[in-house]
């Protein structure tokens, strides 16, 4: 079943449909969600939040972008809200490695496995060490593989802008990596 005909079948008083939709997307909200948070009881009030809020404004969902976009979008002004009655700082973000790795090849030897784990670390920790804004385009884009226009739906901001902030992250983070491998082969 697709998003759209979930959605119709929830608004028709289906608690099955409410339960596979939910199932689809807790997990990747969830990651979403903890990797601008870094502490997982923040994460969880969050996460109940935001299917809280789409549960109670679902029947105004117009379809216009994909249903995932409009979740994220939630989680994210989600986000920004709790920040900003909390008057907090952002603590460091701590992008999960085990998201990363499923980016990396299954049919690899033990050697290449164990080298390409190392090199996750450092990128996780060169990740952790980037703008706020450059995490999450980062994150949208390669983790959560949203599109340059659903990354910018999401983020507030124009394709345009989405296209300069993901370039200059992908510039600092190969920078920071570089100058990590620059400086271990110092050692």
């Amino acid at each position: 079943m697709t998003d759209y005909e979930l959605i119709e079948d929830i608004l028709a008083g289906d608690q099955q449909a409410v339960r596979l939709l939910h199932e689809r997307y807790v997990d990747r909200v969830f990651h979403y969600i903890y990797n601008q948070t870094s502490s997982h009881h923040d994460t969880e009030e969050l996460l109940q939040d935001v299917f809280f809020k789409a549960a109670c404004q679902l029947e105004r969902f117009e379809g216009k972008s994909s249903f995932k976009t409009w979740l994220f979008k939630i989680a994210r002004n989600a986000v920004i809200d709790f920040y900003r009655k909390q008057n907090k700082a952002r603590r460091t973000v701590s992008t999960e490695s085990a998201a990363l790795e499923t980016l990396g090849g299954r049919d690899e030897s033990a050697e290449h496995t164990a080298l390409r784990k190392l090199h996750m670390e450092n990128v996780v920790d060169s990740i952790d060490q980037l703008p706020d804004q450059y995490r999450t385009v980062l994150h949208l884009r390669f983790i959560e593989d949203f599109s340059l226009k659903e990354t910018a739906e999401i983020m507030g901001k124009s394709v345009l802008a989405i296209k300069a902030m993901q370039r200059r992250a992908r510039t600092a983070l190969s920078e920071s990596i570089s100058m990590e491998v620059t400086s271990y082969e110092e050692k």
